[in-house]
């Protein structure tokens, strides 16, 4: 939000807005005037009550909700993760006063492939990456697969992918099944009526279109999605604020928070989100310096009424994380914001998401001792600042059980990470740098303060069971630059895989193609046919072209992947 509005905050402040339950009785300010100055602020939802963006406080109680061009929508529709998009009050109140809420979803669509390994999958023809911070809404991580329809909200970034937010399961059966895209217009063929988001084709010889199409124009797409090209239906180019149901005059100032897709120093412009703006004559630089203004740092502008950029926030600790940690609170102190797990204390901010796997409104005041959480945090001057806490239900706590952080101990028979003493068993999958090995390189390649990576589950005993460890290279934490290196295929051809697609070609007998990669299996691979342990004849007489097949494995001599474990899920993955 704007610097000015940020700084009156406090803790103390912060500490009683989040004590807040959701609805309640809001009081509209006082105006001076009937017709306010408004301003245009975007931001990622992070809590309730009425609603939270980036730590500030919004009521809603007269406000429209707007949710991908319905206006009047019910607020219980927006959730946590949602970029959105808020026209308010410029009173410089503490809780401002709220007339819109805009959603709008970048991406929907079909889930056509999964690279779990580098956490990115292909939605209507589009990369998209998730990470610890991505919220997932009626489905998890784990239990996201091949053709699923999901909803995608987010960050575009300059190569026309997007880092999610939010991904949503689209269970609507209404649908009319058409693919949606959105980004910028790339190799434009006028004669041929093409032009090109990525490495994904348009065809709209057959579309209506709103607006010029030009090379560089921000367009949302809808169409049928075949072999990477969309026939497209229908095109919208957008221009910032077009849509706005306000006139530009009753905005005092905006606030665009995103991803830099491109900055040119020489003729001041400056591309967030798909729009471009030009710099002001003077602009003031909040975390950072013009120099370290790049492409894939996250920022949040400051316009004018004239649209030009007057300030520019750097936000990279917003979106950063250094470690993921699930368990049961031990203490909560609400005065000083602090909630312990293990042992450890973990801090919460101004920007801390709350999140809930049964869709109900959580903040701190209703979180208790005993609650299964996931924590997400970011280490910042010592502290370890919470950027996500989710409140799990039981399924999702036993089955998808994952904590990264720093090695504070170990030995021949355990690690500790994040005040949790792990158990180290044989039967575990060990990954070194991207390279498989064995339980006792992996131990000997251990040093107190090396990052790792640890998945499992409980059983049914209630005893957690380790399926796959990883010792990482050191770094700072996620950022959306890490994002933009981890989603590209600089990796093809060794170390360890995880994707999941369509068959799209029987190679022989104990061979196919999976999203562009030779995958051969053997005798030593765990294979499983719809949760049951298979022999490989029986698994691959249950392939044919467009099965859809998940894989763990590792590359061999650069040209194939060796397959360690494969799943065929046949019930169920098309609906």
């Amino acid at each position: 939000m704007s610097y000015n509005k940020k700084i009156i905050y406090s803790l103390n402040i912060i500490t009683a807005t989040l004590l807040f339950g959701c609805g309640g009785s809001e009081t509209t300010p006082s105006l001076v005037s009937s017709t306010p100055s408004l301003v245009s602020s975007t931001g990622v939802i992070t809590g309730f009550g009425s609603v939270y963006v980036d730590g500030v406080r919004y009521l809603t109680d007269n406000a429209d909700i707007s949710i991908n061009g319905n206006s009047g929508s019910d607020v219980s529709l927006l959730k946590v993760g949602m970029h959105v998009t808020i026209a308010s009050s410029d009173d410089n109140s503490e809780t401002p006063e709220a007339s819109r809420v805009t959603y709008e979803s970048e991406v929907e669509g079909m889930v056509s492939s999964i690279d779990r390994d580098n956490q990115t999958i292909i939605v209507a023809g589009t990369l998209i990456s998730y990470n610890n911070l991505t919220h997932f809404i009626d489905i998890t991580e784990a239990n996201l697969s091949v053709a699923q329809r999901i909803e995608v909200n987010g960050y575009l970034r300059q190569d026309n992918s997007y880092l999610a937010t939010m991904i949503k399961l689209d269970a609507d059966t209404s649908n009319d099944q058409a693919e949606y895209t959105r980004g910028l217009i790339e190799q434009l063929n006028t004669t041929n009526r093409t032009f090109s988001l990525n490495q994904l084709v348009i065809d709209y010889n057959t579309a209506s279109i709103e607006g010029e199409l030009s090379n560089g124009a921000l367009v949302k797409v809808e169409g049928v999605l075949t072999n990477e090209t969309v026939i497209a239906s229908h095109i919208e180019t957008e221009i910032f604020d077009n849509n706005s149901d306000s006139s530009s005059e009753e905005f005092s100032r905006y606030e665009v928070e995103g991803i830099v897709s491109a900055f040119d120093a020489t003729n001041k412009t400056i591309t967030v989100n798909g729009y471009n703006f030009t710099l002001a004559d003077t602009v003031q630089y909040q975390g950072g310096t013009a120099d370290t203004l790049i492409a894939g740092v996250f920022v949040e502008l400051e316009l004018s009424t004239n649209k030009a950029v007057v300030r520019v926030e750097f936000e990279a600790d917003k979106y950063r994380s250094d470690g993921k940690v699930k368990g049961n609170i031990e203490q909560i102190d609400r005065d000083n914001q602090l909630i312990t797990l293990y042992g450890q204390a973990y801090k919460l901010s101004i920007n801390t998401r709350f999140e809930d796997d049964d869709d109900q409104y959580v903040n701190l005041q209703n979180l208790q001792v005993n609650d299964a959480v996931e924590i997400v945090y970011a280490l910042i001057d010592g502290v370890k600042v919470i950027q996500r806490i989710e409140r799990e239900n039981s399924s999702e706590f036993s089955d998808e059980w994952e904590i990264e952080g720093v090695v504070s101990a170990f030995d021949a028979t355990s690690i500790t990470v994040n005040g949790v003493r792990i158990l180290l068993n044989s039967s575990s999958l060990y990954i070194n740098q991207d390279i498989v090995v064995a339980m006792n390189d992996f131990i000997n390649a251990l040093a107190l303060g090396t990052s790792v990576e640890v998945e499992g589950y409980y059983d049914s005993n209630n005893q957690l069971v380790i399926n796959k460890l990883e010792l990482e290279s050191p770094s700072q934490g996620d950022s959306p630059s890490d994002d933009q290196n981890d989603s590209s295929n600089d990796d093809t051809g060794q170390g360890y895989v995880e994707t999941e697609g369509r068959v799209s070609q029987l190679l022989s007998a104990t061979s196919f193609t999976l999203n562009g990669y030779e995958v051969r299996l053997d005798n030593s691979a765990r294979l499983e046919l719809n949760d049951k342990n298979v022999n490989l004849v029986d698994f691959m007489n249950a392939i044919s072209v467009n099965t859809p097949v998940e894989i763990e494995g590792v590359w061999a001599e650069n040209t194939y992947i060796r397959v360690l474990e494969a799943e065929i899920e046949s019930n169920g993955n098309d609906d």
